[in-house]
């Protein structure tokens, strides 16, 4: 047993999480953590870790546990070079030949030249920045410094979204590389093939309960349907019951006999109970979609964007040379390449913030450009959802805002959740809420996906 939490409960703010969790790690365990954007799953990681203390319920953790935390926002020590970076991580007494082998064998990894390796952190790209703090979870956990690892401590990753950011490439690297340790680890991860290649056991957070299933993606996807099948069943029995009873109940309020009242009492006990466990049942997450009705923006001229010969550089680094390419009314263009390679830096200087090394672009008539960018800042975090999508469209009522907010799944009492207690997720759909407001007619998504759960 590495970890184990006994009827763990929590809650952020105003919002509930989970209630009651009982659940065990063990050592080889491979753990995908699933769960809808705000759910609870990156407090779940930071009680295991023992950086938040549960409101109810105790953890135990093993005496030998190393624990390695990868997080969602990942910008600490930006002044700090690649090298500098992966060392600071490294707390064990281990001999610097051993430790500049393990960053090295890393580092190369993970795609970093060694031309790269004295650049400052605060140069990188997102997904070159969620490389390397993959590599200071990963640092000294590779095959060669297993067995001296091991003696000491038992390691235990704790990876949040470690696909965020990453090119196809590093992730069938990082899939590689993670199949290669001998180590047991939880992942919260909305990739499915990448939860589908490496997981042996699925917690699911649902209802304020985490469920906990065995077995590859196919068994859990039949163990969990399954389980909502019964407990579908189990609904109709209670509507029945509660029918029944309800009837009985009048029956005996009706003869009005004191024997017949204390009847009708124990039986509304009955009844309340039942109803409490259809509540239960009713507020349950079934894989639904969202559905998202979007505005129709006004058209844009038949050449949307002209691009030609842009090159830009970075100090001597020559990012992108002399490209040339148009944009037509209706296309959806993917930008696709390794990350580092400068994706990020031509969006950004067509939205005019870089300027070019040389080249020109310009924008068609009428266009009106809606940006989502991978790292989502421009929020105010002490505002709550419902001020801010209200200061987009100060005309509209309450109820319409809150539909509104509704088709992006804040339903109810979460349109009052501050910004600052969002997920990652739940920030990237109130951005998108924005966005689609705006009724852009042209869309630069950079990463869009990043953060969102399956649906």
């Amino acid at each position: 047993m590495l970890v184990r939490l006994d009827n763990v409960s929590h809650n952020f703010s105003s919002q509930d999480l989970f209630f009651d969790v009982d659940l065990t790690v063990y050592e080889g365990d491979r753990i995908a953590l699933i769960g809808q954007n705000g759910s609870g799953k990156t407090t779940l990681f930071n009680i295991i870790s023992g950086e938040v203390e549960p409101i109810e319920g105790n953890v135990i953790r093993n005496n030998s546990l190393n624990i390695r935390f990868l997080k969602q926002f990942r910008a600490d020590n930006a002044s700090e070079n690649l090298v500098q970076f992966l060392r600071a991580s490294i707390v064990e007494e281990i001999d610097d030949i051993v430790i500049n082998k393990s960053i090295r064998s890393i580092l190369i990894g993970l795609g970093f030249e060694e031309t790269q390796w004295e650049r400052q952190v605060s140069t990188l790209s997102g997904g070159e920045l969620t490389r390397l703090a993959l590599g200071r979870t990963l640092v000294g956990l590779n095959n060669n410094m297993d067995n001296f690892m091991l003696e000491k401590k038992i390691p235990l990753l704790l990876l949040d979204e470690p696909t965020n950011h990453l090119d196809l490439y590093s992730i069938k690297w990082l899939i590689s590389y993670l199949r290669s340790l001998r180590v047991t680890m939880i992942t919260i991860s909305h990739d499915r093939n990448f939860i589908k290649e490496l997981s042996n056991k699925f917690w699911e957070i649902n209802n304020y309960k985490v469920w906990d299933f065995s077995g590859d993606y196919e068994t859990y996807m039949n163990q969990r349907e399954n389980l909502l099948l019964s407990i579908q069943a189990r609904k109709k029995n209670l509507e029945r019951e509660m029918e029944r009873l309800e009837r009985m109940i009048d029956r005996y309020r009706k003869w009005a006999t004191e024997k017949m009242v204390r009847q009708a009492i124990i039986r509304e006990r009955s009844l309340e109970k039942l109803k409490k466990e259809y509540q239960e049942i009713e507020s349950m997450q079934e894989l639904k979609s969202i559905k998202i009705k979007i505005p129709e923006p006004e058209k844009t001229g038949y050449v949307v964007l002209r691009v030609e010969k842009l090159s830009f550089a970075y100090e001597e680094n020559s990012i992108l040379e002399s490209i040339s390419f148009e944009v037509g009314e209706g296309q959806k263009i993917s930008v696709i390449g390794k990350n580092g390679c400068g994706k990020t830096t031509l969006l950004n200087i067509l939205l005019g913030k870089l300027e070019q090394s040389s080249g020109t672009y310009q924008w068609g008539h009428n266009i009106k450009i809606g940006y989502l960018d991978q790292v989502i800042s421009s929020f105010n975090q002490k505002l709550d959802l419902i001020s801010e999508i209200w200061k987009l469209v100060p005309d509209w009522k309450d109820v319409e805002v809150r539909n509104y907010l509704g088709r992006f799944g804040f339903e109810g009492e979460n349109v009052f959740k501050t910004i600052g207690d969002l997920s990652g997720g739940e920030l990237t759909r109130l951005a998108l809420s924005k966005l689609i407001l705006g009724k852009p007619n042209v869309l630069i998504l950079d990463e869009p996906t990043n953060h969102l759960d399956i649906e």
